[in-house]
């Protein structure tokens, strides 16, 4: 088993030891993502989240009938790996305080990067609010994975949810050992200029794929992103190109996109570009930090496998 599945599965079985394996006591009182106590005094029956992460996450937890409100992200196709699967009568609702005071649910899902105002005024209303830490690596989502289900009192679904990751993820180690043996060097290049740097879940998604993120070693930004030159781009020469398989604004934009990056002068002798390895990601895996990262992993496998001889 490589190096990574072995962590990750130590990592998981320590962790379903020590939050799961019985029903939730309650009154409990946790920290949340930003450090901020909360206590429960019995298991939410109606829960709103405001986070896609937490749509994707509950979805596949919840009896629906839990669920006061989703976000308008998890019915958009191009973001949600949901979209197709949402339950009839849960309304769909941004970061409006006023419609989730109405909604009025016995706690709210939001991220620690949303509006710290909103979060303060949902909170003085009786709301209690739990902010998740948005991870960045595959133990980092089992682990929130697994704070909800002992949150919500749906422990063995959070681990069956954590188990079926796993699973997936050995699936797919025939083909990403033929992978790793190539030490091919990947870069995800967007029509802003950025790739993503160590501090990401595009990280994790290549080194889960046996394949070396070129832009780890570079000093990140803003969410994690690095500022990648066309000069840059040559210097790293990358195997793999990986672009978006979506852009917000005009239909084929990210259709245009390729076509610039893979016919630029400048970039005409990468190897990624020579060897005709271009691969464009739909949106809804690229930006995914749920347990459908999974699935963005087994996407690159199956799309890199084939350019291996």
């Amino acid at each position: 088993m490589p190096h990574f599945l072995k962590a990750a599965a130590f990592f998981a079985a320590a962790t379903l030891t020590t939050l799961c394996f019985a029903q939730t006591q309650y009154p409990l009182t946790v920290q949340d993502g930003m450090g901020q106590k909360i206590t429960l005094t019995s298991a939410p029956k109606t829960i709103s989240s405001k986070t896609l992460f937490t749509d994707e996450i509950l979805l596949n937890m919840l009896d629906t009938s839990r669920l006061s409100s989703l976000t308008n992200f998890a019915s958009d196709d191009n973001y949600s790996n949901i979209a197709g699967k949402l339950p009839a009568g849960v309304p769909l609702l941004d970061f409006n305080v006023e419609a989730i005071i109405g909604n009025y649910p016995d706690i709210v899902f939001a991220a620690n990067w949303s509006d710290a105002g909103k979060v303060e005024q949902l909170k003085q209303a009786g709301i209690q609010v739990y902010l998740v830490n948005t991870p960045n690596t595959l133990e980092g989502i089992e682990t929130e994975i697994l704070k909800l289900g002992m949150l919500l009192n749906v422990a063995e679904k959070a681990e069956q949810l954590v188990a079926d990751m796993h699973s997936q993820l050995e699936s797919y180690q025939s083909k990403v050992s033929i992978i790793a043996k190539q030490q091919w060097v990947a870069l995800d290049y967007n029509s802003w200029g950025t790739a993503s740097g160590v501090d990401t879940t595009w990280n994790a998604v290549l080194t889960n794929a046996g394949i070396i993120n070129g832009s780890a070693e570079y000093e990140q930004g803003a969410y994690g992103q690095v500022p990648m030159s066309k000069e840059l781009i040559v210097e790293i020469d990358p195997d793999i190109l990986f672009l978006p398989g979506w852009i917000y604004g005009e239909s084929d934009a990210a259709s245009s996109f390729y076509q610039q990056v893979a016919n630029d002068p400048a970039l005409s002798n990468v190897t990624a570009i020579k060897q005709g390895r271009v691969y464009q990601i739909p949106e809804n895996l690229r930006g995914t930090y749920s347990q459908y990262i999974i699935d963005t992993i087994g996407y690159v496998v199956e799309s890199v496998a084939d350019a291996v001889e």
